[in-house]
């Protein structure tokens, strides 16, 4: 209970601030872990219907229409090397309307031609498997290549795909909560790193001290800084969810100018009317 009335306190309270110099470090830093965690918790709520539950059915989804889509008959060998097919070439394998509506070439499997850039364009394709190298659109402006000269043995159709389909089908269900996991790592991690971010904000409150005329060390300003963070954050989450509805997304420095606003207001100002 009493972290949830720092939390409030942060907000506003210029007597809590009047006494926060006295506090450790410790405290600050705590308080402030902790509040990531709580933001991070409310975070992940929104998105346990687009990770835990949509993102696993668009994955399973695409995994069948990948499979749905491949050739039927088209059988591609990779031997020391070496790629091999039982189709005339040049094969095109083009996306089926579930994954592109556009069907357009995606790959094209040609053993006999060199490669050039200008044939490769011809192709009007993301990716060309010459006899011992793939090469793909990396961007709209440049083409990568890989090389097949360490692959020793390697055998692709229709019935490789289902028997790897089948072979981690029983991992799907643990999809959505590696990705609703990893998630939670991510937003728990964007905010501790504005532990980074306050060394910046810290110099800005110490300027502001000797604007007011108010003695306050670097060490200290950052001690106030875990705290004066608040408001700006839980800003920065409302902000978050309601864009889509309100169509307002913030403006540059959000956070920093409104922690400035705080720490004016609770820290600095009631100084100033005592003395």
């Amino acid at each position: 209970m009493n972290f949830f009335q720092t939390i409030l306190d942060s907000i506003y309270s210029p007597k809590f601030y009047s006494t926060i110099l006295q506090k450790s470090f410790k405290q600050a830093i705590g308080y402030f872990l902790l509040l990531s965690l709580l933001l991070s918790s409310i975070h992940l709520i929104i998105l346990i219907n687009p990770v835990l539950i949509e993102a696993p059915k668009r994955l399973t989804g695409f995994i069948a229409d990948v499979i749905d889509c491949y050739p039927k008959d088209l059988e591609i060998k990779i031997t020391n090397g070496q790629t091999s097919t039982n189709m005339a070439e040049p094969f095109v394998i083009s996306s089926c309307k579930s994954l592109n509506e556009k069907g357009q070439s995606i790959v094209v499997i040609d053993t006999t031609t060199p490669y050039s850039a200008a044939k490769f364009d011809a192709y009007k394709t993301d990716a060309w498997v010459t006899k011992d190298t793939i090469f793909y659109k990396k961007n709209n402006y440049e083409i990568s290549s890989y090389s097949l000269n360490q692959v020793k043995d390697f055998k692709l159709n229709k019935d490789t795909l289902n028997s790897y389909s089948n072979n981690i089908s029983h991992w799907y269900k643990f999809i959505g909560p590696v990705l609703l996991l990893l998630s939670f790592a991510g937003i728990y991690l964007s905010y501790d790193l504005r532990l980074i971010h306050l060394l910046f904000l810290s110099a800005l409150i110490f300027v502001l001290g000797k604007i007011f005329k108010q003695d306050i060390a670097y060490g200290q300003s950052y001690k106030v800084g875990l705290h004066v963070l608040t408001l700006g954050l839980i800003v920065e989450l409302l902000v978050g969810f309601t864009n889509r509805f309100t169509g307002f997304y913030g403006f540059p420095f959000m956070v920093t100018f409104v922690t400035l606003g705080v720490v004016i207001v609770n820290f600095f100002l009631p100084k100033r009317s005592k003395s």
